[in-house]
């Protein structure tokens, strides 16, 4: 099981969404990763104080990612909020970590997802002011990490994931422990596009030799 470190938590009112897809053939993921924190106010201190708040919970969270090749960084801004979001184009499965582990393992003709989101009781995390109230911030948190893959998604009894087509989602806030687990297959179950193109080209071809076989027929029969 993989742990989201305490530090996603020290910012309270965070966003993280992920909405990540894995290709198959090349076992890697494509998509994109915005994590945001709130502006205390809407000015170039604010931004940066932001700026490295945000860089403090990727370097625990997804070490080491925006220097993986196919990877890329570029300031997130939303209305009263300051991050960044990462842009993964085929990026590969081993490299995609939550902590110091992988978040999604290819098992022969199936992809396994296996991880919890999980910054409850980590030092330095805000908690609630009394019994029953939720900490400062989290109400207006949210983490969503949304996975697509080539073929059909299995999420285990009582597991969090809601599967749409072969997508599936995962939603909480920082305060709520987040489980991570799905099997997805590696196959869409279907044939792929070259193979009816293949098919296309090869009836298109037959058609041609037969009509040209009747072409040929025909100018015999007349010369007969």
């Amino acid at each position: 099981m993989l742990t989201l470190l305490g530090t996603l938590g020290l910012a309270g009112c965070v966003r993280a969404d992920a909405d990540l897809a894995v290709e198959a053939r090349t076992n890697t993921v494509s998509g994109t990763i915005v994590l945001v924190v709130p502006l205390t106010d809407d000015t170039p201190e604010a931004r940066t104080a932001a700026g490295a708040t945000v860089l403090a919970i990727e370097n625990r969270v997804l070490p080491g990612l925006r220097t993986v090749k196919g990877v890329t960084a570029a300031p997130a801004t939303e209305s009263g909020a300051f991050g960044t979001t990462l842009t993964l184009d085929r990026v590969s499965i081993v490299n995609l970590t939550l902590g110091s582990e992988q978040l999604i393992t290819r098992v022969g003709n199936d992809f396994e997802v296996a991880g919890t989101i999980d910054a409850v009781g980590q030092d330095g995390v805000p908690v609630a002011e009394a019994e029953g109230e939720r900490p400062p911030g989290a109400e207006e948190s949210s983490i969503r990490v949304a996975l697509t893959f080539p073929g059909t998604v299995e999420v285990p009894r009582g597991g969090s994931g809601v599967v749409d087509g072969t997508t599936v989602t995962w939603e909480s806030s920082w305060d709520t422990p987040l489980v991570l687990e799905a099997t997805a297959s590696a196959t869409s179950g279907g044939a792929p596009p070259w193979i009816w193109k293949a098919l296309v080209w090869g009836i298109g071809g037959v058609v041609v030799l037969a009509l040209a076989g009747l072409g040929t027929v025909w100018a015999v029969s007349r010369r007969d």
